[in-house]
């Protein structure tokens, strides 16, 4: 038996999964684990060229580290916790809610990956969407739309912990 934490990346409403433009490279990892999403954004905006993405990280999820893309400027908008947790055993009073990658550029017709290492929370069966706002040259896509129960969501990671022996 497996438990599953479902992580989708909230993109706009189209009727497929196939139809997504910002997916989730892999397919699974472990709740309560480390785990790098490796985000493809898979097009500029109506012929522009993108540059800047700003991924939004759900609450839960902690000890974010962003990969550096050369040609970008990575950063980190902290959030303040409701209550202190511990990490290793020190107090964290605020994680990362956000990272954004700007000042690089790439076209229309090509794609880039963005990386983010993060803890997963230790919740099987929980669902994570991270919404997406991708900037362009004229214009930006907004891939904040969240799957409702029991609609497919997109880009999903299937997060498990296997049981027993």
């Amino acid at each position: 038996m497996r438990h599953l934490l479902v992580i989708g990346l909230a993109t706009l409403s189209l009727a497929h999964s196939a139809q997504a433009h910002v997916v989730f490279n892999e397919g699974e990892a472990r709740a309560g684990s480390f785990y790098t999403a490796q985000l493809r954004v898979m097009h500029g905006c109506d012929g522009a060229a993108t540059n800047k993405v700003t991924v939004h990280i759900p609450v839960g999820v902690t000890r974010v580290t962003p990969r550096a893309i050369s040609g970008w400027t990575v950063e980190v908008a902290m959030v303040p916790l409701d209550e202190p947790i511990l990490l290793h055993g020190f107090e964290v009073t605020e994680v990362v809610g956000s990272v954004t990658w700007s000042g690089g550029s790439f076209p229309d017709y090509s794609y880039e990956e963005f990386e983010i290492r993060m803890m997963l929370p230790e919740t099987p069966g929980a669902r994570l969407d991270f919404p997406v706002h991708q900037g362009c040259e004229s214009g930006e896509l907004r891939w904040d739309d969240i799957a409702g129960e029991g609609e497919d969501p997109w880009a999903l990671v299937d997060c498990f912990r296997k049981t027993g022996p």
